[in-house]
């Protein structure tokens, strides 16, 4: 059912774990629907995703997705981080992933997207403060 590598990305992923220091989380998926997704984010001054790291509960294409999207963050601005698409997870996929487990490439977006979201609420709390 799956390729080789993902196979490999899912005994081995990369970026599997949590980040200390990170300033946005991103949380998607239900107990309900089986896969839950927490994408970290740590991002610099310049607003640039300086590293990425996930943790999920779910199967080969959740942690797969998970994966690959926190590679693709690294270096990123936070606008280019929200422009990305569950086409876009995909693509770096190369067609490995089932279309039937696509779910898991919109968890993943949609991680990233709150994981952002969490970054700027948490920025705006901080300038309050001050």
């Amino acid at each position: 059912m799956y390729s080789s590598s993902i196979l490999e990305r899912f005994k081995n992923p990369q970026f599997a774990g949590g980040l200390r220091g990170a300033n946005g989380t991103g949380k998607a998926g239900s107990q309900e629907c089986g896969d839950i997704v927490k994408i970290y984010i740590l991002v610099d001054e310049d607003g640039v995703i300086d590293s990425a790291k996930f943790k999920a509960y779910g199967g080969v294409s959740t942690i797969v997705a998970c994966d690959v999207v926190c590679e693709m963050l690294a270096g990123m601005s936070l606008e280019e981080a929200l422009s990305i698409t569950v086409g876009d997870i995909m693509a770096k996929l190369e067609g490995d992933i089932p279309d039937n487990k696509s779910y898991s490439a919109v968890l993943a977006e949609e991680a990233v997207t709150n994981a952002v979201e969490d970054y700027y609420k948490r920025k705006e709390r901080e300038e309050r403060k001050n």
